[in-house]
């Protein structure tokens, strides 16, 4: 894949962040790393298993088949340049050590709803959640690594795919609280202040038409699902595109400006709320 020296990118990505959140010293995490471009929504894994180095956090994705085309291309969407970009950033922007694999790279993965490997993965991401509807067998696998400590982020989904996610999230976790988070909600300034909380397009949709939204005039929402024991099993991005701004940060300068600080302070709050509770 393409990977480009972002030194003087990240030395932006930095200080806007520090800007953003006032944490001292955020400068000195400046350094040349490497990234990947062009974002190319793959849908055949580049990789199998998990990494052979699990010693820290790694990003797994939930890989499906497509049983309806609501959303863009389905569980590849923003496929393997998100994942990989945002596991260089995690480690750069927090002391969370990372897994990686053999030849070096960031420990990120896929896994299925019924693969066995699920229950090594602190951390499960699914896009475009309204292509798919899970099997009695998935949901009951699903169910049982949430309540065992897992986490689910669904993201990339736009109005009206809530009216399909919310019913096999139910399924998953029957009785579950399911809440529009506010803006105060602790894990927003677990580490970085986020406020507003962020719309993000697609950089193809931005590069169209220069509006937050992908959809026209439609309000960003992050639902949270709690479980009996009200601990965040389960965050719904609606109408904003989060992992756009970690593939994307390479490939176009003013849509880096625009959102990428915002979607790494979202992402990098994520993990670390999940890994401290």
């Amino acid at each position: 894949m393409p990977r480009t020296r972002g030194s003087a990118r990240w030395r932006r990505l930095v200080w806007a962040l520090a800007l953003a959140t006032g944490l001292a010293g955020a400068s000195a995490a400046a350094q040349r790393i490497t990234i990947m471009t062009n974002g190319q929504n793959l849908q055949t894994p580049i990789n199998h298993g998990l990494p052979e180095r699990m010693a820290g956090f790694t990003f797994c994705r939930l890989r499906y088949r497509n049983i309806r085309r609501a959303r863009k291309s389905g569980w590849g969407d923003d496929y393997p340049q998100a994942d990989y970009n945002f596991m260089v950033r995690l480690a750069e922007l927090t002391t969370t050590t990372i897994s990686r694999w053999d030849n070096g790279d960031p420990g990120f993965a896929n896994v299925t709803a019924s693969d066995p490997d699920l229950f090594k993965c602190p951390y499960l991401r699914m896009q475009n959640g309204a292509n798919y509807d899970f099997t009695e067998e998935e949901a009951s696998h699903l169910h049982d690594y949430l309540v065992k400590g897992g986490f689910l982020w669904i993201d990339d989904n736009w109005d009206p795919d809530f009216d399909i996610i919310r019913p096999n999230i139910v399924r998953i976790m029957p009785g579950a609280r399911v809440v529009d988070l506010p803006v105060d909600y602790p894990m927003f300034s677990v580490l970085y202040r986020i406020d507003p909380l962020p719309q993000i397009p697609s950089l193809g949709s931005w590069m169209r038409n220069r509006q937050d939204s992908e959809i026209g005039a439609a309000p960003v929402h992050y639902y949270g699902v709690f479980d009996d024991h009200d601990r965040l099993v389960v965050l719904v991005s609606m109408n904003s595109d989060v992992s756009d701004s970690w593939e994307r940060e390479g490939d176009n300068q003013a849509y880096f400006d625009t959102y990428s600080s915002k979607g790494y302070a979202l992402g990098v709050n994520v993990a670390v709320w999940i890994l401290s509770h």
